[in-house]
């Protein structure tokens, strides 16, 4: 169900729901556990496109080259699964993306050497990647609202683009917490900003104001990797090409304008929505348009792309690629101070 306005007395029940979980919480009625080691939670206040992944994807390697052994748990949304599911043991991916989710199996394929646990339970997860694979701090993905665990770093992100204060609570918008919930975090920061100077209006906004770190960031183009070969191919190489481009994702247009920006020619675009479970007739539709339209490659972003593998069958002679994004903090060094501490 997509957020509309007359969804709206839904959204007023949803929100007290909302109001009450956190009260519980808040008097002690329902606790958090601590479970032994530092907790790093990084998530958000609304429902999807505020480039949570790479920024997972960043502390996770900040925190791993100062030769902690990093654990990444997530509920593992969209997956066909419920428990406990071990995406990575820190040396091989155990699983697809229908066990695990798209996200953690996107997360997996890029760090290799993380530990990934998929479990609806985090206090569960967090535990399995303790006892089991020796993790010394714990990366919460999307960990803002997942409050049985106690977190060391609370951090919450807010897209630039798309601020949260004024827009409705689920089902009728995208927030999923009322806003005050901000308290909590003693760690923000700014996506999608073009660099520092835009985000600072936002910073100084005083429904954030009072938060402890703040930060701002952007996400990066850096090249294609083609889905099953692996190899990683320069933004020069997609520069003056034609691509059918196709994705679901929050917001699908942000992709289609990435891709034009790096000089690609879009001749067929297809979205669908966030964690989509692709059709053959789907994945046949857009093989025909590239035909068609005689295209130099099919492009899509990594998370549609952990997705799409599962139909290497029909795809592996193609030029599938995956525009990869990387995580920009504007103030990097006092970001790893932050993390690190």
């Amino acid at each position: 169900m997509r957020p509309h306005p007359v969804l709206f007395p839904l959204s007023f029940i949803y929100g007290f729901i909302v109001w009450l979980r956190n009260l519980f919480f808040d008097i002690g009625l329902l606790r958090s556990i601590d479970v032994g080691v530092p907790v790093i939670s990084i998530g958000n206040i609304t429902a999807g496109g505020t480039g949570k992944t790479p920024i997972v994807m960043n502390a996770a390697r900040i925190v791993q080259d100062s030769g902690k052994t990093v654990a990444i748990v997530s509920r593992g949304y969209g997956r066909a699964t419920r428990g406990t599911v071990v995406a990575c043991d820190g040396k091989r991916i155990l699983t697809d993306a229908v066990s695990a989710g798209d996200e953690p199996l996107m997360i997996a394929r890029n760090l290799k050497t993380a530990v990934v646990i998929v479990d609806e339970d985090r206090v569960r997860g967090a535990k399995k990647a303790i006892d089991g694979f020796g993790a010394q701090v714990i990366i919460l993905d999307d960990g803002f609202q997942h409050r049985y665990i106690k977190r060391t770093k609370d951090i919450v992100l807010i897209d630039a683009a798309q601020l949260p204060f004024d827009m409705m609570m689920l089902p009728a918008g995208y927030r999923r917490e009322w806003i005050g919930s901000l308290k909590r975090a003693n760690g923000v920061v700014i996506t999608k900003a073009k660099n520092s100077a835009d985000a600072e209006n936002i910073l100084r906004d005083d429904r954030i104001g009072f938060i402890q770190k703040k930060f701002s960031g952007s996400f990066v183009p850096s090249g294609m990797r083609h889905l099953f070969g692996g190899v990683a191919q320069t933004l020069e190489t997609m520069k003056g090409r034609s691509a059918v481009a196709v994705c679901g994702i929050a917001r699908p247009e942000m992709f289609f304008l990435e891709l034009e920006k790096c000089g690609v020619s879009l001749k067929a675009v297809y979205s669908f929505p966030d964690h989509h479970a692709f059709k053959i007739s789907e994945i046949e539709s857009f093989i025909r348009s590239f035909h068609e339209h005689n295209a130099d490659f099919i492009l899509t972003t990594e998370k549609d792309g952990v997705r799409l593998q599962e139909f290497e069958s029909i795809l592996n002679n193609l030029p599938v690629s995956a525009l990869i994004m990387d995580a920009a903090i504007h103030q990097q060094d006092e970001w790893k101070k932050y993390l690190l501490s």
